[in-house]
């Protein structure tokens, strides 16, 4: 395999940016994936072109959770405590949440995969409820606290290997964090 051209290190303001523009097009699906949820747990079962919506949100939703999540818990966060170790207490509820998220979405999806029924809508319609509010809840504290903290503390190598990771896409390998970092 030939090596690319060398990148430039990467900008502190191009990577969150870049993490920020992720956070804001998840904020507008999950936007969308509550406006479908309240066509949801009616008497009636949903339409199949509600269900095709909801699976597309949920896929994107995969997808983002492979790469953004993912580089900031096998990068930012190990990053950002080894330069400034007192963020570790701030960053643990946040990798819980990261969990909780993922497991979240992972019911979302098998619930789709089930026949649908009134029982199952309106199922989906309480789990799209929590997972949307605690995906809120869970982006604005990253940006307030992680995020501001993260820009001014990270070496252009620490992060090029958020860039890295992120654009590893879903099932790459994860960026190594820099040597000596």
């Amino acid at each position: 395999m030939v090596a690319g051209p060398e990148r430039e290190p990467m900008n502190p303001n191009t990577v969150f940016e870049r993490m920020r523009a992720d956070h804001q097009r998840v904020l507008a699906e999950i936007a969308e994936l509550e406006r479908i949820a309240t066509g949801l747990g009616d008497a009636e079962p949903a339409a199949p072109g509600l269900e095709r919506m909801l699976d597309d949100v949920v896929r994107m939703l995969e997808l983002q959770f492979d790469t953004h999540m993912a580089a900031e818990d096998e990068v930012l966060f190990p990053a950002l405590t080894r330069s400034l170790p007192e963020t570790l207490g701030p960053i643990a509820p946040l990798r819980a949440e990261h969990q909780e998220l993922r497991s979240m979405l992972a019911v979302l999806a098998e619930l789709l995969r089930r026949p649908g029924s009134p029982g199952r809508d309106e199922q989906l319609a309480v789990q799209v409820r929590d997972f949307v509010d605690l995906l809120r809840i869970h982006i604005r504290k990253e940006e307030a606290v992680v995020f501001r903290v993260a820009e001014h503390v990270l070496a252009p190598p620490e992060l090029q290997a958020l860039a890295d990771r992120m654009d590893s896409g879903a099932g790459g390998p994860p960026a190594a964090p820099p040597a000596g970092a």
